[in-house]
């Protein structure tokens, strides 16, 4: 006796796979798109970086350039962080800036809350704070302020040492207000006669 053959319809394993193959296109298509916009965010986030490394160079360049020109020391120049200069979009908000005896550092915060960093390695010795400072941090570690008619009597690597120490943390600069940069010698007897270490000095 033949078998009564079953109706597409009346199989109802293939009901399951269609369905589960359906929802599994569903959530691929889901994480495809997921993914899009993450990649898409991610760039825009590295636009944004390259903007706020542009100012972190614009700035870092001023510093370095201070450094640079041997002639003029105790000369005082100024720097403002002009953000209309570099376009930035509606992105960006609480742009902040800080500086230590290595680096300087621009922070942003992006929509959403993302933070976005730059940081530039300075070329010459900063240190973060004025020359009244300066010398009240030698004088109360040496004895003298290291000025021209009161040397530090020391070698150099005490002196060094003890400002790489005291610059070692970042300041933060207020990029609404005006930055002021000076290079000025600091001079050290050794016994051998007085000779001059060069730092640029970073202070609002």
């Amino acid at each position: 006796m033949k078998k009564p053959r079953r109706s597409i319809f009346d199989d109802q394993s293939g009901w399951i796979d269609f369905t589960l193959s359906k929802i599994a296109m569903i959530i691929a298509s889901v994480i495809i798109i997921a993914a899009a916009f993450q990649l898409a965010a991610d760039f825009k986030d590295m636009g944004r970086e390259n903007k706020l490394g542009v100012i972190a160079l614009d700035f870092k360049s001023t510093v370095d350039n201070v450094g640079g020109n041997t002639f003029d020391a105790g000369v005082m120049r100024t720097y403002s962080f002009d953000m209309e200069r570099f376009s930035f979009d509606n992105g960006f908000y609480e742009i902040n800036a800080s500086i230590s005896g290595e680096y300087v550092r621009m922070t942003a915060t992006a929509n959403g809350g993302r933070s976005i960093h730059a940081i530039k390695p300075l070329t010459f010795r900063v240190l973060p704070f004025n020359e009244s400072t300066l010398q009240s941090e030698l004088a109360g570690r040496f004895g003298h302020d290291g000025a021209v008619d009161d040397p530090i009597v020391s070698d150099y690597t005490p002196v060094v040492e003890f400002l790489s120490q005291t610059s070692a943390n970042e300041v933060m600069l207020n990029t609404s207000m005006s930055v002021y940069i000076q290079k000025t010698f600091i001079c050290i007897n050794t016994g051998n006669g007085v000779n001059k270490l060069d730092y640029v000095l970073v202070h609002q």
